[in-house]
């Protein structure tokens, strides 16, 4: 796949409003995945000269830049093929959700060079979910795209090509066999360390991630909005409330959250209300029907009594065939106080009273004070700028990993690191190419900061031909894979 060539003329066409078969992508239009995009059963080809994937985050937090793509996608390729900034291109388009909630957490377009691009954005699916956890899917991209047949590569007439990943979050550290096999259909022998997946992932592709920061408020709005719009969306109280315990979990089996009051009253779904006020008023996957469930059980304002609270979380029945351990998430809420608790229910198949986990146990007095804004921002510092790019660093360079603070820059920078790490332009020829276009000075700015800790021409090519990458989790001396 990848022949033609992209027309600017065509893609202003569909760009018009006059073709109503075309139009840019948006949420909430579709409700599944594309067959064009399904993974499963797929593996990728392309016999371009320089193979190009543009990984697209298309979660709550970063859903509007699949539309920015779609946008300024003649720009990219009309100054790739107008500047020469690299030898016959065929880009594959991805979209990356999370496989653990999400009911599209990996589309992925066939290599094209040509206007095919405009319609793989625009059948792409922009769910907007997320599991609320700062982590997505992009293992899971890696290890699909480490599969493909580059033709050229392969016969030794080619060379790596381009992968860009563009995320504001972390991965998951394992790629679970059993999403593999449910979303590509591949059958692993056991679970996978992220890390390989990237590794291999590196045999064929230089790998970048493209990071648009975020402010924390921005992001804490983004994880805290997952598990308020599940609340919400099936009938909670999430606001108001003097406690509230939240339970996520994203699979179909019937977890059940459970309090235990003061007064020693048991709230759960036998007990749904009780006379302290407390009441268990969202009770979800009795029958197994949702991926992205939730259960609720709150005080409202002025009704929580003081005293000791208990809460914790039951695996009542599995309704997945494969009965493997439930990740999940509680959101505890105590005097305006937010507490995350993780944990995984049923590591060995338990059920009922045997599989319990008690997830806290807590005072509470409705004239207590709270805690200080530095101690509740604890809370999200998992989700900081530091942790998740150390993460990132541990899987692909350092200095392929690209800052940018204006999200609207992104099509720039991706522009520059392809051309700057193919060698067809420095970052001061790039810069001035983007002024003679009629950048305003505030772009160029920001774009030149982006990349100035791009790796030269020179240290890419040698890449190329070593295949250095980092070592793995943890860091560490560097390790060659011949390619």
């Amino acid at each position: 796949m990848g022949g033609g060539r992209y027309s600017l003329d065509i893609a202003q066409e569909y760009r018009s409003g006059n073709n109503a078969a075309f139009q840019a992508p948006a949420a909430a239009a579709p409700t599944t995945v594309h067959a064009a995009l399904n993974p499963y059963g797929k593996r990728r080809e392309v016999n371009n000269v320089t193979p190009i994937v543009i990984a697209l985050d298309v979660t709550r937090s970063r859903g509007d830049d699949t539309k920015l793509m779609y946008e300024k996608l003649p720009q990219l390729m009309g100054q790739i093929e107008l500047k020469g900034y690299t030898e016959n291109p065929g880009i594959s388009f991805c979209a990356i959700g999370d496989a653990f909630a999400d009911r599209a957490p990996l589309q992925v377009g066939q290599f094209e060079g040509d206007n095919r691009l405009d319609e793989v954005l625009q059948r792409i699916w922009i769910e907007e979910g997320g599991g609320g956890t700062g982590q997505e899917s992009y293992e899971l991209a890696a290890y699909f795209y480490s599969r493909t047949n580059a033709v050229r590569l392969a016969a030794g007439s080619g060379r790596k090509g381009y992968f860009f990943f563009f995320g504001d979050e972390g991965f998951y550290p394992t790629l679970d066999r059993a999403v593999v096999k449910r979303i590509i259909g591949d059958d692993l022998a056991e679970d996978m360390p992220a890390a390989e997946a990237f590794r291999l992932l590196h045999e064929k592709f230089h790998v970048f991630l493209i990071y648009p920061q975020k402010t924390m408020a921005e992001r804490k709005g983004n994880i805290d909005a997952e598990i308020k719009a599940r609340v919400t969306r099936h009938g909670g109280q999430y606001d108001g409330v003097d406690v509230r315990a939240s339970l996520l979990w994203d699979n179909r089996n019937d977890l059940d959250l459970h309090a235990m009051s003061p007064s020693g009253t048991h709230i759960y779904f036998g007990n749904k209300q009780s006379s302290c006020g407390g009441w268990l008023d969202v009770d979800m996957n009795v029958q197994g029907d949702s991926t992205k469930p939730v259960e609720n059980i709150r005080w409202a304002k002025g009704a929580a009594p003081t005293g000791r609270y208990k809460v914790w979380v039951q695996n009542f029945r599995f309704h997945e065939a494969d009965q493997k351990p439930t990740s999940f998430k509680v959101e505890l809420e105590i005097g305006g106080e937010i507490r995350h608790i993780e944990g995984i229910i049923s590591p060995e198949g338990q059920t009922r009273e045997a599989s319990d986990v008690v997830v806290a146990e807590f005072d509470y007095a409705p004239d207590a004070s709270s805690k200080s804004e530095q101690d509740k921002a604890k809370v999200y510092e998992n989700y900081s700028d530091d942790v998740i790019l150390a993460q990132w660093a541990t899987v692909i360079p350092r200095e392929h990993i690209i800052r940018v603070g204006d999200p609207h820059a992104i099509i720039e920078v991706l522009l520059g690191a392809l051309a700057i790490a193919d060698g067809k332009v420095d970052l001061d020829g790039y810069v001035k190419d983007l002024r003679e276009m009629g950048t305003e000075e505030a772009r160029l700015r920001e774009v030149e900061t982006a990349l100035a800790g791009l790796p030269s021409a020179t240290r890419v090519a040698t890449a190329a031909v070593e295949g250095d990458v980092p070592a793995g989790p943890g860091g560490g001396k560097k390790r060659t894979v011949r390619i």
